[in-house]
């Protein structure tokens, strides 16, 4: 993903705790629930192993015209009348490529979307959200992250409104990244994400634990 400087923000405020309903989850347990589909899928590119999917790290992706990014994983989200939806999973990368990148990502087309997702850019690795709107970048914001542990990242939907944040772990609160406006309205997929690793050599991403949730503010 290519650096958005001009429109780079840095959001420092942890995101409390709220109630939450658990909608779905994915144990990654054999085989991928029913719902799933690949975009544009290798399926030698991805396993799944003891409650781990294992993604070959597409060298491709979707930035601007390059839309070549392999095997996404989508699904229909729920829908939520009251609150938010919020869609998390635990993601382990380590990112070495230029823009090399694994995450949450909120899906239109190749053109229309949103991803939460940590990346390597220069010689930082940061958590970041970007949006992309007709093939054109509407918002990104980022935040240094050098813990090369596995990290929990998440989106919330509410409205036209989408956030990122990210954990080290479920005991943690989450960290905001930044906020934006969906880039259209109607119809969208969430799901999985890789992008930009080098040809040589392969690299790997492991998710663990997705799920959606339902989130309501803090009774008073």
């Amino acid at each position: 993903m290519r650096p958005l400087a001009p429109l780079i923000l840095l959001v420092l405020a942890p995101v409390g705790r709220a109630q939450e309903k658990t909608l779905f989850t994915e144990p990654f347990a054999e085989k991928l629930a029913d719902g799933w589909t690949w975009l544009r899928e290798d399926p030698k590119g991805w396993r799944i192993d003891k409650g781990t999917l294992i993604v070959r790290t597409a060298q491709g992706g979707l930035w601007m015209k390059d839309n070549g990014g392999s095997n996404i994983l989508l699904r229909t989200p729920p829908k939520v009348k009251d609150g938010k939806l919020a869609v998390e999973v635990l993601v382990d990368i380590q990112p070495t490529n230029a823009y090399e990148n694994a995450g949450l990502i909120w899906y239109y087309d190749d053109d229309n979307y949103v991803i939460m997702v940590k990346e390597k850019i220069g010689n930082d690795v940061v958590m970041q959200l970007v949006a992309e709107e007709n093939g054109k970048p509407k918002a990104g914001f980022h935040k240094k992250h050098k813990d090369e542990k596995p990290v929990w990242v998440r989106m919330e939907v509410e409205g036209d409104k989408i956030s990122g944040s990210y954990r080290m772990s479920p005991k943690d609160d989450w960290i905001a990244v930044g906020q934006c406006d969906l880039p259209v309205r109607g119809e969208a997929k969430v799901g999985l994400t890789t992008a930009y690793a080098p040809k040589t050599p392969e690299h790997f991403t492991r998710f663990n634990s997705f799920r959606m949730l339902q989130v309501n503010k803090r009774a008073e």
